[in-house]
């Protein structure tokens, strides 16, 4: 399978879809909000199996448009900077998805609550802190944090810069730490208190607390919909590999975007070299 195969979402053409102009088109039937790193990709497959389209933070990066509407959610809920967000906001973000999953929209998992009361909640989590702890130091916090990342990021602001702040922003914002040290020295409490949050707000009914290897039944059970047919498999993406990937992917663009930058501006220089050129010797 090719990388355009495994990846389409970053191939397909960035969306031109200005959200303000965006309205809710299908239900939002589920809000999946399980930590990073918790089969997140996994479950958004499986709700795509299920007809349910499920945002993703990988979904951002075809729409690079709908960032600073992203910020400027962060700027309101975390910093009292315009009008908090409400169901006509958010749908005109997510009017296009029934199900979320992932940061930034968990961020916002308290606000997606009460903005969608009729949605079902599935909570995904690793019993075994310390291995997911170690998963996502190395798999978000590591390329976060990377120097060489942040710094093709200030170069290049029209793919890599955005994603880059708008990632900076719940790990400012929602988790609340400054550095990448910090980062890892509180993610394994910020973990626990967000599970325990989510469980004190969501009444029983309402919440599917989903054990990864499971299989379709209690989802599928939970939600009202048919078990897929024989030979469809629950989807096990392997979150490592594919960020990974998703990220040499993403650099690559962005080294491409900073190139055809540098070579318009080495062309502008000739042609006004050769413009002064001209004038100096007629």
């Amino acid at each position: 399978m090719t990388l355009r195969e495994k990846h389409p979402e970053l191939y397909v053409s960035a969306s031109t879809v200005d959200p303000g102009n965006r309205t809710r088109v299908v239900p939002m039937e589920v809000l999946c909000l399980g930590y990073m790193r918790t089969g997140t990709a996994s479950m958004q497959a499986a709700l795509n199996i299920l007809g349910i389209p499920c945002s993703h933070s990988f979904s951002l990066y075809g729409r690079i448009r709908d960032i600073p509407t992203w910020i400027r959610a962060f700027d309101a809920k975390y910093h009292g900077l315009g009008p908090a967000f409400t169901r006509r906001d958010w749908d005109s973000l997510l009017g296009d998805y029934g199900a979320v999953t992932d940061v930034p929209a968990i961020a916002f998992w308290d606000d997606l609550l009460a903005a969608y009361p009729e949605a079902k909640v599935v909570l995904v989590e690793r019993a075994d802190v310390g291995k997911w702890h170690a998963s996502f130091c190395a798999a978000v916090v590591a390329p976060m944090c990377s120097v060489w990342g942040n710094r093709l990021a200030d170069r290049e602001p029209r793919f890599v810069g955005p994603l880059r702040d708008v990632h900076r922003r719940w790990m400012h914002d929602w988790m609340r730490v400054g550095s990448e040290e910090e980062m890892r020295r509180v993610a394994r409490d910020k973990y626990s208190e967000h599970y325990a949050a989510v469980r004190a707000a969501v009444p029983r009914e309402r919440l599917l607390e989903y054990e990864l290897g499971s299989g379709w039944g209690p989802l599928c059970a939970f939600l009202g919909k048919e078990v897929p047919p024989e030979g469809v498999e629950f989807p096990r993406v392997n979150e490592t590999a594919a960020m990974q990937e998703k990220f040499s992917i993403i650099a690559w663009r962005g080294l491409r975007n900073l190139g055809r930058k540098l070579l318009l501006m080495v062309l502008a220089l000739l042609v006004l070299g050769f413009a002064v050129w001209k004038m100096v010797h007629g």
